[in-house]
């Protein structure tokens, strides 16, 4: 249990290794503060589908032989839930909060690497910690890039925090040391 959250927050990366929500997290990175509602929407919507996804391919899909129907069913319920959230959060607050690639492959992900309920609990919120991890991170490196563009770099500075995180997933892409194994070498 504890190596399923690991390995999906750390050594296997959502966002680092997948690309899961890569483009959203430099979006974001310009400010931490309004990230509360669309994190709340987000964890809802990743739990809450990913568990309904599983219970439906668990109990009508697999019985019936018509698992390969599961990204459609799964996307169907997505978005139910999405647009409930989204209206839920609206009514309440006045804010919209609408997003979509991240949550949907958080569950499309928890779904297909998962065996049991408890899997796909502790995949979509492994998935999900990984991205809040690297929130700070990317806020640090931009803020950093932000110092030094006054008086040393000219140009996008998103770019420059795409190639930090790019580093980032070579250093960890590094450590997979999987090929020394003889047995890959026959």
């Amino acid at each position: 249990m504890i190596f399923t959250f690991f390995f999906y927050t750390v050594f296997s990366s959502a966002v680092l290794l997948y690309g899961i929500g890569l483009n959203t997290a430099t979006i974001v990175c310009d400010s931490l503060k309004e990230l509360t509602l669309p994190l709340v929407k987000i964890v809802g919507t990743v739990i809450s589908s990913t568990v309904l996804s599983w219970i439906i391919i668990r109990h009508i899909l697999i019985p019936l032989h018509i698992v390969l129907m599961y990204p459609l069913i799964s996307i169907l319920i997505y978005f139910a839930l999405s647009v409930f959230f989204e209206v839920l959060i609206r009514i309440t607050t006045g804010k919209i909060t609408s997003e979509f690639n991240f949550s949907f492959l958080i569950t499309l992900l928890a779904l297909n690497e998962s065996t049991s309920i408890l899997d796909v609990l502790m995949i979509s919120f492994s998935a999900m910690c990984s991205f809040f991890l690297l929130l700070p991170l990317m806020y640090s490196l931009k803020k950093r890039i932000d110092v030094l563009s006054e008086s040393q770099i000219y140009g996008n500075k998103k770019a420059l925090v795409f190639l930090s995180v790019a580093l980032l997933i070579l250093i960890l892409s590094f450590a997979n040391v999987s090929w020394l194994n003889p047995g890959v070498l026959k």
